[in-house]
């Protein structure tokens, strides 16, 4: 996994993400500072929802049809982001702490994220897949597992 920062050109000129753009670095590296600012946009509209128990913030990192999934008692579940909104807003502002975001793999339109989380006492890992909107990046699916 590479880590969300700004990448070093020549880091830029041997990954396949940016194959299309030019061979400028510091074109490349001007849409590789895009693209990690907008990923960092999403989630960070997700840990400031949740610090402030706001679903309004939460709601600007998730596509309206993003769906969420764990693993409970063996099963998978899957639920409409709804239910995420809802309980930001049932549990209120919290303590929210956050690692490190850390890209698995990524495209000019499409990446896929974890990040641990802490809201109040409960220990997440969270996984988002995101798609890129115009200039936007909008979370589509959030995956999490329970420390």
């Amino acid at each position: 996994m590479k880590r969300l920062a700004i990448l070093g050109c020549a880091a830029l000129m041997a990954s396949s993400v940016f194959a299309e753009a030019p061979k400028n670095c510091a074109c490349q590296c001007a849409c590789a500072q895009s693209v990690e600012k907008g990923i960092a946009a999403a989630v960070g509209f997700y840990i400031e929802g949740g610090r402030k128990g706001d679903s309004k913030i939460t709601r600007k990192a998730f596509a309206p049809n993003a769906t969420m999934s764990w693993s409970e008692n063996g099963k998978s579940v899957t639920v409409p982001i709804q239910a995420l909104y809802d309980y930001v807003d049932k549990s209120g502002a919290q303590t929210v702490t956050r690692g490190e975001i850390k890209v698995g793999a990524q495209t000019a339109t499409t990446a896929i994220v974890s990040v641990d989380t802490q809201f109040g006492d409960a220990k997440y890992t969270d996984m988002f897949s995101l798609v890129r909107t115009g200039d936007e990046w909008k979370i589509v699916a959030k995956v999490y597992h329970v420390k």
